[in-house]
């Protein structure tokens, strides 16, 4: 009996310390994704986005973010998060539409709707309609160095990332 009271005493005493250190443990894993860029959508939710860079076949295109500001169109191609909706504003339009995440950094757009104004100016960089085409063909997203790319998939598997900054 007295082996049996020695060996409570020390369960007791000892459980704490093994799931202390268990939450150590996944702290230590989270810690390390986070070096990894590898992130939680939360934190991609509820923040205005605005696109500052494509990749496409090998090479980038920058989104001048200062010279669409000069010409009035600053707040062009932008991006939004909420409750399973996505929003923005495309060139000029304003676009919306659900939004469905998978595992493994797998995320997927329904169908976008949008404004119909025409634009008088055009960002030469990337037209509306390529942009929307993008969204509607995006198949993972992942945020590295607080930069948000979403991945888009064509038919034929060529890819263009999408990257964005926080406004």
């Amino acid at each position: 009996m007295k082996n049996f009271g020695v060996f409570v005493l020390c369960a007791i005493l000892i459980m704490p310390l093994l799931v202390s250190c268990a939450g150590g443990l996944g702290a230590q894993s989270t810690r390390e994704a986070v070096l990894r860029g590898e992130m939680a959508f939360n934190d991609v939710t509820g923040k205005d986005w605005v696109l500052t860079e494509i990749r496409r076949a090998g090479n980038i295109v920058q989104i001048d973010r200062k010279q669409l500001a000069t010409k009035d169109i600053g707040d062009f191609f932008t991006i939004n998060f909420q409750e399973g909706r996505v929003s923005g504003i495309g060139a000029p339009n304003r676009y919306f539409g659900p939004y469905t995440l998978g595992s493994g950094g797998e995320i997927s757009f329904g169908n976008i709707a949008s404004t119909m104004m025409a634009a008088f100016i055009e960002a030469e960089e990337l037209k509306e309609h390529e942009y929307y085409a993008y969204l509607n063909n995006v198949t993972r997203w992942n945020l590295r160095d607080d930069r948000l790319e979403l991945v888009s998939s064509t038919a034929a598997g060529a890819e263009t990332i999408l990257v964005f900054t926080v406004k």
